[in-house]
């Protein structure tokens, strides 16, 4: 089985036709990691991954959210619900949205919660990163921390940084389009690399709702550049997916 590393399954776009967007991930043998950003997806969250079989989820809050309440709340959260998650995230730095200093320095003190939560629970990390792929990476390293790097947007530099923590770095769909992401996956090596849609985010097709079964294109995007077999794209991230997340 293939894996969509990262899917918002619980959001709105997908209400009315949730069923048919499962059934065709589940039909070409590709299993949907959801991530929820916040406690109020619970759930919803739950209810889905308890429907149907090829569906996991996490649970995280976005990194822009820097309410302490709400980061609290998530945190007991995940606490209460350990035995149904697969991982905590997705979580970390975004600098893209946020832009003064001082919140930036609450993102920065939260993500630690988060990868100390990770580690006292042992459930994987999942980390959002924008525009602030120093920082998260300086941070992991801090707490001796390997996380799946999500929809990873930084430099091949940094891409490399987190591999040597043993990060893996997730392709998202859009690399059909994206120069970045295209180079991104020619250069790091197999091995380290599994994939998502961020799905309804980030299509191949720009300007159209994403879904799990997109996986298909970047197989066959990722095979392409790097004068590989699809099949061993679709082993290899399919092993380095179930090892991160503890599928087998």
């Amino acid at each position: 089985m293939n894996y969509d590393v990262h899917c918002h399954l619980s959001f709105p776009e997908f209400d009315r036709d949730r069923d048919e967007i499962v059934k065709r991930a589940l039909g070409n043998e590709i299993g949907i990691i959801n991530s929820s950003v916040s406690p109020e997806e619970i759930g919803k969250a739950m209810e889905i991954s308890e429907k149907y079989e090829n569906v996991y989820w996490t649970l995280g809050l976005s990194a822009s959210e820097i309410d302490e309440n709400k980061v609290e709340n998530t945190i007991k959260a995940i606490r209460l619900n350990k035995k149904h998650l697969i991982g905590i995230g997705e979580v970390g730095l975004d600098y893209y949205w946020v832009k003064d200093e001082k919140k930036r320095a609450v993102e920065r003190i939260n993500f630690e919660k988060f990868i100390m939560l990770s580690t006292s629970l042992d459930l994987p990390l999942v980390v959002h990163s924008r525009n602030a792929e120093e920082d998260c990476l300086k941070i992991l390293q801090e707490h001796g921390k390997k996380a799946l790097m999500h929809c990873f947007s930084g430099t091949m530099e940094q891409a490399e940084k987190a591999i040597k923590l043993g990060c893996l770095i997730s392709i998202p769909t859009n690399i059909t389009h994206s120069k970045q992401k295209q180079e991104l996956a020619s250069r790091t090596p197999i091995s380290s690399i599994v994939l998502e849609t961020d799905a309804p985010y980030l299509s191949p097709i720009p300007k159209t709702r994403n879904e799990p079964v997109n996986i298909r294109k970047s197989v066959e995007a990722i095979a392409e550049l790097k004068g590989i077999k699809k099949e061993e794209v679709e082993k290899t991230t399919s092993e380095n997916a179930r090892r991160f997340f503890n599928l087998d």
